[in-house]
């Protein structure tokens, strides 16, 4: 395998780590999913809260990447 080969691989595979970081159920780099969470409305929804929510503790982005809460839940 070609080095060049190698870099498009690692970089498929980064791709694919950063869409899983951001799925409930999925534990991740908790500033990176804060982050994320800030700038899309339509995560928000999927990830439990309510898309004008603004400020998000570390407590409730862990229970949802743990245990998966879906939307439909109570939302925080």
């Amino acid at each position: 395998m070609s080095l060049q080969e190698q870099q498009a691989n690692n970089l498929d595979i980064q791709k694919l780590c950063q869409r899983k970081l951001l799925e409930p159920g999925w534990a991740g780099e908790l500033a990176y999913i804060k982050a994320e969470l800030k700038k899309s409305p339509s995560l928000k929804r999927r990830w439990g809260f309510r898309p004008t929510a603004r400020r998000f503790s570390e407590k409730q982005i862990r229970a949802v990447a743990r245990d998966s809460i879906s939307a439909k839940r109570k939302q925080f």
